[in-house]
């Protein structure tokens, strides 16, 4: 049966390329960015119904959605998909006062000029999680292994043949499962005990993305198992937190070439840099490591 296309039209001011080239989930199963075309392929779960997304900048005030179901959607259907991307691209976020600071900075006004800052996240928080646990102490190529293993082995079809990610109760698989299929090594245990919670409801989006203090949210993902003050930071930005900073290898010798020291800046270094943009120190770090991908678009 051929697929059912429907077009939607998402208004906002935005830049799209500045969202998905902003951090590397875009390489990450189920997306997919089409350079030749500037097109973002990838794949969204509406209810009991997959379907492939397909997004492209219409103009400098909307955006053009393309959606690909194997039956006609419903206008509730619609509204979740629209309410979906509207989170992935984090379009209802408030970085006014993020943007003020940046205005009169010679070297971040670039931030504030193209509304930099919105960085792609998952239609979940489970989804959000896995793939970090799937960065820790290894290199991006294997993330991307990893990620993609998980999708092609168990996640559902869209029309197109292409697979969505997992929900936490399709994860609920053993520890032979992911380490010879996933292959994602000692986080095993790690990855089955994040899919039991969220499969059990004892952890929800509610749990992460429900406003509250940032030092509690700071807990919480530190008391995941797997997750270390690197990947609770990346999180923490995902969740709309932004005070935190996730420092790595990457970060630091990116500081050290950017400003030309001998050796690595250390951690205090970079925490005092940063302070006098809180509450958003986090945020500011990441688009200063990441300029040098955007301010020649």
């Amino acid at each position: 049966m051929p697929s059912q296309r429907t077009h939607v039209t998402i208004e906002q001011p935005f830049e799209l390329r500045l969202c998905l080239l902003g951090h590397g989930w875009i390489a990450l199963s189920p997306h997919r960015f089409d350079e030749a075309t500037e097109r973002w392929h990838t794949v969204l779960r509406l209810g009991s119904k997959v379907v492939d997304a397909t997004v492209n900048q219409h103009n400098q005030q909307a955006l053009r959605v393309a959606l690909a179901a194997k039956t006609k959607l419903s206008a509730s259907e619609l509204a979740t998909a629209r309410q979906q991307l509207r989170h992935m691209m984090r379009l209802d976020d408030d970085l006014s006062a993020f943007y003020a600071m940046c205005k009169p900075d010679p070297q971040r006004n670039w931030i504030a000029k193209r509304g930099a800052g919105r960085l792609l996240r998952s239609a979940t928080v489970f989804e959000d999680l896995m793939k970090l646990l799937f960065t820790t102490n290894t290199t991006w190529t294997s993330t991307e292994h990893m990620t993609r293993n998980l999708v092609a082995a168990i996640g559902s079809k869209a029309p197109s043949g292409t697979r969505a990610f997992p929900t936490a109760k399709q994860c609920l698989r053993d520890e032979d499962f992911y380490r010879d299929v996933v292959r994602c090594g000692y986080r095993a245990g790690a990855a089955m005990a994040l899919a039991e919670s969220f499969a059990t409801g004892e952890l929800t989006n509610a749990t992460f993305l429900t406003p509250q203090p940032t030092d509690e949210l700071w807990q919480r993902l530190c008391s995941l198992r797997g997750f270390g003050p690197y990947a609770a930071g990346q999180a923490m930005r995902l969740c709309g937190h932004y005070d935190r900073l996730a420092i790595d290898s990457w970060c630091r010798a990116t500081l050290q070439e950017m400003e030309a020291r001998k050796k690595p800046p250390a951690d205090k270094t970079i925490e005092r840099r940063y302070a006098k943009m809180a509450p958003f120190q986090g945020l500011a770090m990441w688009c200063d490591l990441t300029a040098s991908w955007h301010v020649d678009d």
